[in-house]
């Protein structure tokens, strides 16, 4: 293309190849130029064929220009343009509606943070100009969840560079929930009647699960998605608080360490997760399923029971085999009867009550989700009962993508199946009955392997009782019983010896391993390779801390010197 530049006595024929040559003779010319009528005059050929051609009026050509020059800058300071043309700061300043209009083009992206405005040129339009073409900028349209947070991910960069304000977030992720109205996240969104801040935090801390996987979102992480990195005070109020209606609906929860809710660290519950970003085919059965103890993982161990003990035990291990059992729910499934299996084991400490459930999922092949009580239970009101409710929905999602249904234990529950306190007045007395009320409810309607284990012998509350379908009893070994725990447990003793410490210690299954465990350590320490019967039974008498402080009464066998 040619062009005229020119005053009244000369006229100079040029030639402009593309839109970067221009702007490289517009910067040239502009040096301390202060964009006075003179450089406006010198430069008139090249200023008009970049405007036309990327169709922005000649002061704003002129400044993107400049912008361009300095595009290896990620931070370009309007002080930097000011002194590079000869002129004060607040001269650029007055021309701020003209770089406005650039940045609503998108040719230059601003960042604001707190005292600072700086600007960059983003490389999308580098590369237009380099293609001698004006920039335009278009967004794909928002089709489904993954795009949703796609685009999201991009406005929290912006956020991140201070090139977007938290309103401004606020504003393009509710177009953008417009956009996919009809999804089951959107819809489930409605429904639980946010409003816009609430909204936008839970948006913004399934970001992070969605890209990070994190579950532990701190305030530091929170102050992000404010102006000035500054997390208002109602909202970190509300949070520490626990007052945050995300809460209440179940959306997020505070992350628990040594069995203590942090009031500082927050994740989304797994109901979030599972239902909410279901679209997302996120593999959420990864995250679900995890401290699921392997029941390839479990070591083989002989238990020896009593013979009631050992036919129960048999019968309900063949049950739980995967074939018997598909085949025992189906025939109750049709027979209108509810499909779950709830057995209850209860007896004396020690008695072999947790082994077994380990050896009946290793025989079957079942992972293990455990629960401990205590950690389910929390200082906060109503969390301990959405902590028992969110358990079993976490158990549910879990047999929804196993193959075989893994067994829900809850190890030592003394705590839960005591008998409910009537007419209850304390809080604390509510919240036991609230979550008792919420496993009978659950034990109804539950499709899996449930397995309680307990001390207890009196006390269990009736409803509890009722809805336990099989109830073992695990009783101390008799001394049949104690004779081949003792022969398992330390092979080279002889058959006296075996008879001589079962007959005059009536000890538990446990009791005997952890004596065993005792002498095998004094063994190593001493060097000593001979079972030493005198040892045995010392040890016999220390390992009850009722028995320690007593005469020791009973028959004690003649030791050869």
């Amino acid at each position: 293309m040619e062009q005229f530049i020119g005053n009244k006595k000369t006229k100079v024929r040029i030639r402009v190849k593309n839109v970067l040559e221009a702007f490289e003779h517009i910067v040239e010319l502009a040096k301390d130029s202060n964009l006075s009528t003179d450089y406006f005059d010198k430069a008139s050929a090249y200023i008009r064929y970049a405007s036309r051609k990327l169709t922005l009026s000649p002061m704003q050509t002129v400044l993107l220009a400049l912008f361009v020059d300095r595009s290896e800058d990620y931070s370009i300071r309007i002080s930097e343009i000011a002194s590079y043309i000869g002129c004060r700061t607040t001269k650029i300043l007055q021309l701020s509606s003209e770089i406005d209009v650039l940045e609503d083009k998108y040719y230059l992206r601003a960042s604001r943070s707190r005292d600072r405005l700086s600007y960059r040129v983003p490389s999308d339009v580098l590369k237009a100009l380099k293609h001698n073409q004006p920039y335009v900028h278009t967004s794909e349209p928002i089709t489904d969840l993954p795009t949703f947070f796609d685009r999201f991910k991009d406005l929290i960069e912006e956020k991140d560079n201070n090139e977007t304000t938290h309103d401004a977030l606020l504003q393009k992720t509710e177009e953008h929930l417009t956009e996919i109205k009809d999804s089951h996240f959107v819809c489930s969104l409605k429904k639980f009647n946010l409003n816009e801040e609430d909204r936008l935090l839970f948006i913004f801390m399934a970001h992070l699960f969605v890209e990070n996987h994190d579950d532990r979102i701190g305030f530091g992480d929170i102050d992000n998605l404010y102006d000035n990195d500054r997390i208002p005070s109602w909202c970190k109020n509300e949070l520490r608080g626990h007052t945050s209606v995300l809460f209440e609906l179940n959306l997020i929860e505070n992350v628990n360490e040594d069995g203590m809710a942090r009031s500082d660290c927050f994740k989304l519950t797994e109901y979030a997760k599972s239902d909410l970003l279901s679209e997302l085919d996120l593999n959420i059965k990864a995250k679900s399923d995890r401290d699921l103890i392997r029941s390839n993982s479990l070591p083989e161990k002989q238990l020896i029971y009593n013979t009631t003990e050992r036919s129960q035990i048999a019968e309900l291990s063949f049950i739980l085999s995967a074939e018997r059992f598909y085949e025992i729910q189906s025939r109750l499934r049709d027979a209108g009867m509810r499909t779950g299996f709830c057995s209850l084991f209860y007896g004396s400490p020690g008695t072999g009550k947790t082994e077994t459930v380990y050896q009946i999922a290793r025989a079957t092949g079942r992972d293990i989700l455990r629960v401990d009580v205590d950690k389910i239970k929390s200082c906060w009101v109503g969390e301990s009962e959405q902590n028992m409710k969110k358990l079993f929905d976490r158990y549910r999602n879990i047999c929804k993508d196993s193959t075989l249904a893994p067994i829900l234990l809850f190890n030592e529950a003394d705590a839960i199946l005591g008998v409910r306190m009537e007419g209850a007045t304390h809080a604390v007395d509510k919240m036991e009955n609230s979550i008792q009320n919420i496993i009978l409810q659950e034990m109804e309607s539950l499709e899996g392997i449930m397995i309680a284990t307990t001390n207890l012998t009196s006390n269990l509350d009736k409803a509890f009782e009722r809805r336990f379908l099989y109830k073992i009893q695990f009783n101390r070994p008799t001394i049949e019983a104690r004779i081949q725990i003792w022969k398992a447990m330390l092979p080279s003793l002889t058959e006296n010896e075996t008879h001589i410490l079962a007959s005059q210690f009536d000890l538990s299954g446990g009791e005997i391993e952890n004596i065993t465990r005792k002498y095998t350590v004094k063994a190593i320490l001493s060097g000593q390779d001979a079972i030493s019967l005198s040892t045995i039974i010392e040890l016999c008498h220390n390992e009850r801390i009722s028995n320690s402080s007593r005469t020791k009464v009973g028959f004690h066998p003649v030791l050869p010197k």
